[in-house]
């Protein structure tokens, strides 16, 4: 084993299963605990002392290609953006993508309830958890989650990857938006690099990003939703170059759904189980479902949420929800009821004269539920570990 192959001591054991199931891919995913992102984090580095509006005003010039905005700019900052000019390490095909955009944007509904309560859920190693725990964006974070949401409809809108969309834009915010909370977690005491590996690492960047991918493909097919193998290489398509586009190296950047999907085995294998902080994070997912569909009265918020809960009980598995503290509870059916209502649905739409298509209201509820402001996309950043103690971002 090489040095940069040899685990933070927190990743040793896991290291040693993963390694009997795939040496070379287990040993890719330790040394990428130990690096985080070179480029972005020398670009923050560099506007560390830069107030925010000074810092907007420069992300912005880099994201629009404006060479005049940038001429006061950190060469970190500039040398950042220049290496986004290359071309990935594959042949980016819009129309793959397209086809996998349509699916999402026909059936978006199931694949937001197979993000929050299954594929989110289920990439929570303790590891993973930690950063979000210690910024404390979690429950009650309803304009991150809009913000997020928000990022997954416009990577899906046409030409929103290309080099002026705004899915390309958010997806590049989002990649410095860790690179500053990565500088702020270094920073803080709060984080031991010998045993954690650096904050938000790339390994973490890759298994997080076949949650959003193929996870949430399988979570939506339990749900009832047959894509054809076109569609979810679409999709699959779509996800692979954003991950790219997040600053995940090549080692770890998954070719297909299948490829994803050993990424992931091999990924817990190293990973520590859930623990306190996970389990406070995968609560804080579900407890911002009902305020993010408008659900306030304190009743009717109770009874949904104890429906996520079983539904993502029934998507996850009886050994997981309970390492996450769910209520003990029977999911008999559960699955099979959703499967019918979404057929009803789909009926309903065919066959009662003026009803919306039901693809049209499923995106449309996308739509509404990633509009968090209407100042256009702000390349402002946090400023401190606690999201309570930041400026707004």
């Amino acid at each position: 084993m090489t040095e940069a192959t040899h685990p933070p001591t927190s990743y040793i054991a896991g290291h040693e299963r993963a390694r009997e199931a795939d040496p070379d891919l287990a040993d890719a995913y330790i040394e990428h605990t130990r690096i985080g992102d070179p480029p972005a984090d020398a670009a923050m580095a560099a506007l560390a002392d830069v107030d925010q509006a000074t810092r907007h005003r420069l992300i912005n010039a880099g994201m629009e290609r404006d060479e005049q905005g940038m001429w006061d700019a950190p060469a970190a900052l500039r040398d950042f953006f220049n290496a986004l000019e290359d071309p990935p390490p594959f042949q980016f095909d819009p129309e793959k993508a397209r086809v996998g955009a349509r699916a999402f944007h026909r059936y978006s509904d199931l694949f937001f309830v197979g993000l929050v309560l299954a594929s989110l859920i289920t990439g929570l190693s303790e590891g993973l958890a930690k950063g979000f725990y210690l910024t404390g964006r979690t429950a009650g974070n309803l304009r991150r989650v809009k913000q997020n949401t928000r990022h997954l409809v416009d990577i899906t809108l046409p030409g929103g990857l290309d080099r002026l969309g705004d899915g390309w834009k958010l997806t590049v915010r989002i990649r410095l938006i860790h690179a500053q909370a990565r500088r702020l977690l270094l920073n803080s005491g709060q984080w031991d690099v010998p045993a954690e590996g650096v904050p938000l690492h790339m390994a973490h960047m890759a298994l997080a990003s076949t949650g959003f991918s193929a996870i949430n493909l399988q979570a939506v097919q339990r749900l009832g939703l047959r894509l054809t193998e076109e569609e979810r290489d679409g999709f699959m398509h779509i996800w692979r170059y954003v991950t790219w586009l997040l600053g995940v190296p090549d080692r770890l950047l998954f070719r297909n759904e299948d490829d994803a999907l050993r990424l992931r085995r091999i990924a817990h294998l190293c990973e520590l189980p859930p623990g306190p902080m996970a389990v406070e994070v995968a609560h804080g997912y579900i407890n911002t479902v009902p305020e993010l569909l408008g659900v306030t009265d304190p009743a009717k918020r109770k009874k949904l949420i104890g429906v996520l809960l079983k539904t993502s009980r029934a998507l996850i598995g009886n050994d997981l929800a309970n390492a996450f503290g769910y209520p003990r509870q029977s999911t008999v059916g559960v699955l099979k009821l959703v499967r019918l209502q979404r057929r009803l649905q789909i009926i309903r739409s065919k066959i009662v004269p003026g009803a919306d298509p039901h693809s049209l209201t499923n995106f449309a509820g996308m739509l509404q539920r990633s509009v968090y402001d209407d100042i256009g996309i702000s390349y402002r950043m946090p400023d401190a570990v606690r999201d309570t103690e930041s400026s707004r971002w």
